[in-house]
């Protein structure tokens, strides 16, 4: 376990929030946030589909391809580790236009290469590398600076504004950059170098600080890191959500890898499949929309418990639904009460984690909720080679419903209650 401290409520300690007291859609520099933000997310989606056709193009393996995906994957997940106790160290607001700039001049290194036919796999495995890694350390900044940018009582709010963000992303990423794609190598690096660009610049013109009064800190690199796991263990409400959440993830990771397969096996043709996909994101942007309108008639443990015996459901239903584009139908209700919880969770950590630090609370708590990710395919196809789809949907929709069940008896949970006080928690001494 971890060493014991003791952390306490006070009322001095504050998180630094400068955020005006105004609507979001007036407040510029969480418009600046929100588009820097959507299109890096829209350029890491084409960039997920251009790297693997890239591979394939110039060498026609497809185990290449696999590798490309995979260790851009890879890399994500191991830059969240020193990515929080780099953003509780150094200058949030700085950190995102180093990283935007890393990556615009990946991009023109891969644009320059394609478009003169210089390209080859390991430069492709290099600027995934690159790309991935920004993307990791840029999402993790900007969770860490929203409570900069808009007032308390709005975080929620505005994390469901950016949950509908990364759907629209799902939306657009890949059928754009398949469609770039088609008409020129060059053409999906060419998009990501201006979207990264634009992005840099949208940083660059919020001026407020990103920093908080933050005391000296002179422990080690690796008992920086874990004081984001100890505040996690000490959250009863946080540590049941890592508990519960890789099932949730993992879940649906596999449902979204076998739905798929159903579908190439089904003869439907790889811009049908995009389509399949898109509709899914579009429940994702309903459930954004309606976030607001959830949150106040839905209690936080009614939202958790909703999303997981929903999902549970659906995944169940895909068992018995024909094989074609039929299995995709209940995937829009899965994803349609993501954004609030999201937004539950995200909001209520945010509002309980001391500025100083917030960057490794989020880099814990994010390795926690995806570090079962890659499993997932790797376990679909496995089971796919031995049983029909239908008993594959069977196996995660049990995950689903252990997950499920987690959360109905989780006391962590249900001590969150309908009015939970999302004070802010700081380390005593």
């Amino acid at each position: 376990m971890f060493p014991k401290k003791h952390w306490k409520m006070t009322e001095k300690t504050q998180p630094p929030n400068t955020g005006e007291a105004t609507t979001l859609i007036r407040n510029r520099d969480f418009v600046r946030l929100w588009l820097s933000q959507t299109l890096s997310a829209i350029g890491s989606r084409v960039s997920y589909l251009a790297y693997p056709l890239l591979i394939l193009a110039i060498s026609g393996s497809t185990a290449a391809a696999g590798a490309v995906a995979g260790t851009a994957a890879l890399v994500e997940i191991a830059v969240r580790i020193p990515a929080g106790v780099l953003l509780d160290r150094f200058d949030r607001r700085k950190l995102m236009l180093w990283t935007e700039a890393a990556r615009v001049a990946a991009m023109i290194t891969a644009l320059t290469a394609a478009a003169l036919n210089w390209i080859s796999v390991p430069l492709v495995f290099a600027v995934a590398a690159v790309d991935a890694g920004g993307s990791a350390l840029f999402e993790s900044a900007e969770r860490t600076v929203l409570r900069h940018i808009v007032a308390q009582g709005q975080i929620p709010v505005a994390i469901a504004r950016n949950e509908a963000r990364t759907f629209t992303a799902e939306l657009l990423g890949p059928a754009l950059g398949g469609a770039l794609f088609g008409l020129a190598r060059a053409l999906p690096f060419l998009f990501n170098t201006v979207a990264y660009a634009t992005s840099f610049f949208a940083v660059l013109a919020i001026r407020r600080s990103f920093r908080g009064n933050r005391p000296e800190q002179h422990e080690g690199i690796t008992k920086a890191f874990a004081a984001g796991f100890e505040f996690i263990w000490r959250q009863p409400f946080l540590r049941a959500v890592a508990m519960v959440e890789p099932l949730l993830n993992m879940a649906f990771s596999g449902t979204l890898f076998v739905i798929i397969v159903v579908l190439h096996d089904a003869d439907i043709p790889a811009y049908g499949i995009g389509v399949a996909m898109a509709v899914m994101a579009v429940g994702g942007i309903l459930g954004a929309v309606a976030s607001p309108w959830l949150q106040r008639l839905l209690s936080p443990r009614l939202r958790i418990v909703l999303l997981a015996w929903t999902s549970a459901l659906m995944a169940a239903t895909c068992v018995v639904l024909p094989s074609g584009y039929w299995v995709v139908a209940p995937m829009p209700i899965l994803v349609f009460f993501a954004p609030c919880t999201t937004a539950t969770v995200l909001g209520h950590q945010t509002a309980i984690t001391p500025d100083h630090l917030h960057g490794r609370v989020v880099a814990a708590l994010r390795l926690f909720m995806t570090g079962m990710n890659p499993i997932a395919p790797l376990a679909a196809g496995v089971l796919l080679e031995h049983l029909r789809s239908p008993a594959v949907f069977a196996i995660f929709a049990s995950v689903f419903v252990l997950a499920s069940v987690i959360v109905t008896f989780s006391k962590g949970i249900r001590e969150m209650g309908e009015h939970a006080r999302l004070e802010p928690i700081a380390m005593g001494n």
